[in-house]
């Protein structure tokens, strides 16, 4: 994907590299840079057919690792659900490209642990991660099977072989209750579960406040452990995660004078431009995208004029836009790596289908929702600027909806509706 001023690409790279109970130095890891700080993973590179391998202590994804507490079973299962025994299992719908990375620990197959390794690059510490993944559950065990979970742990160091990902010690690690995932179904038969549905899956949010140097690593860890009784099937999906080298997520005063910030749509691309009244210390700008409104991407880097009193023009041009809606932001990065945000402009191209109506966009009580034509969606998620969830509610089939947001406090939101596939719509609205 091509960009005007910058070229961002994303590399998917499956690795086998070998490995015993901890990090090896041949082992990559995900840069977190300075510039582009967002990174997601949805799995759907998993196999979708024909079984394939992971063996404990390598690599599939770049940065991803496994480790299982019986390394001599290296089977990474294609299923759909309907297996119970134990095991690593690539989940989705049959020959489906969708797919959620997930396991049923056992005593002959063991606990299970999934590692993603990062390094800071930004020059700067980090000191907050948004953090956010969808946790599935694909079976359900049996009657007799109570709650399970998948928990969520982190760790930090200087070294990237010091880590040790085993599933059954925890020294060193950081666990985040928040971030953990519960199952929905259990004391139910056994039986196949579509991961997809609303149901059997749950999105989770979470902010690290954290202490990255540059150059240190972090990893984050997920871990299945072996119940006393038959485990459910669970499974992580859609990873996404968004670094700040600023623990403090409140707007600030830009350092630049913006007068302007607008996108028009000229043939099949995006002209996107601002105009500055001033400027003081102004390194550069990052124009950042999102098909949500709620995680962005670095898609451009435009210079700067540094320290100006008079008015400055500027233009990016995006060559590959979103096809719907695309929500653009600047990012205004100050000559000491500080930075700031404009508010967000959209612009709707080429899908000829009507959007969801959510007003009003102001409002001290309730929410009203129109959806389009036969769209349905199964549930609705209320997340604070952190990107933390706060409010979640679950849909009736029907076009109009209502909900109440007087509990929440005074300030901006984002809703987010989701269907039976883990398909997303967002709107922002405020809270008076």
């Amino acid at each position: 994907m091509k960009y005007n001023f910058t070229q961002l690409s994303k590399v998917y790279v499956s690795l086998v590299l070998v490995g015993l109970l901890t990090w090896s130095h041949a082992n990559a890891q995900v840069s977190m840079g300075k510039y582009n700080t967002y990174y997601s993973q949805n799995f759907d590179l998993l196999p979708n057919q024909t079984n394939g391998t992971w063996a404990s202590g390598t690599e599939y994804f770049t940065g991803w690792q496994l480790h299982r507490t019986k390394p001599a079973y290296t089977s990474l299962t294609v299923n759909t659900g309907t297996s119970n025994t134990g095991g690593l299992y690539s989940y989705g719908a049959s020959g489906a490209s969708d797919r959620a990375l997930g396991s049923i620990g056992s005593a002959t197959y063991g606990e299970f642990a999934y590692g993603l390794l990062l390094q800071n690059n930004t020059g700067s510490d980090i000191r907050a991660l948004d953090v956010n993944y969808v946790g599935e559950q694909w079976r359900s065990a049996n009657s007799t099977t109570g709650i399970h979970k998948v928990t969520f742990w982190y760790a930090i160091s200087s070294d990237k072989s010091s880590f040790n990902l085993w599933p059954t010690g925890d020294a060193g690690w950081t666990q985040v209750n928040e971030l953990t995932f519960f199952s929905s179904v259990y004391h139910s038969a056994g039986s196949p579960l579509n991961g997809n549905d609303a149901a059997n899956r749950r999105m989770l949010f979470y902010t690290l406040a954290v202490n990255i140097p540059a150059g240190h690593y972090i990893m984050l860890r997920w871990k299945d452990a072996d119940e006393p009784e038959a485990d459910h099937g669970l499974a992580i999906d859609d990873f996404s995660l968004t670094w700040r080298t600023d623990a403090d997520s409140g707007p600030a005063i830009m350092p630049v004078e913006l007068k302007s910030f607008t996108a028009k749509a000229k043939s099949s691309m995006v002209e996107l431009n601002w105009q500055t009244a001033s400027e003081e210390n102004n390194d550069h700008f990052v124009v950042e995208r999102s098909s949500d409104g709620l995680f962005f991407e670095g898609i451009g880097v435009v210079n700067g004029a540094g320290n100006s009193n008079q008015e400055n023009s500027y233009v990016l041009w995006d060559e590959h836009p979103l096809t719907g809606t695309s929500y653009y932001r600047l990012k205004q990065v100050d000559t000491n790596s500080g930075y700031t945000y404009s508010s967000i402009v959209s612009i709707t191209l080429g899908s000829g289908k009507r959007e969801v109506l959510v007003y009003p966009t102001v409002t001290d009580e309730t929410l009203n929702i129109l959806l389009p034509g036969s769209q349905k969606y199964s549930q609705a998620v209320v997340l604070d600027v952190m990107g933390k969830q706060i409010l979640q509610v679950t849909l009736a089939a029907a076009k109009e909806h209502k909900i109440n947001v007087s509990s929440l406090s005074s300030g901006t939101y984002v809703l987010v509706l989701q269907d039976v596939k883990g398909n997303r719509a967002a709107k922002r609205f405020k809270k008076v």
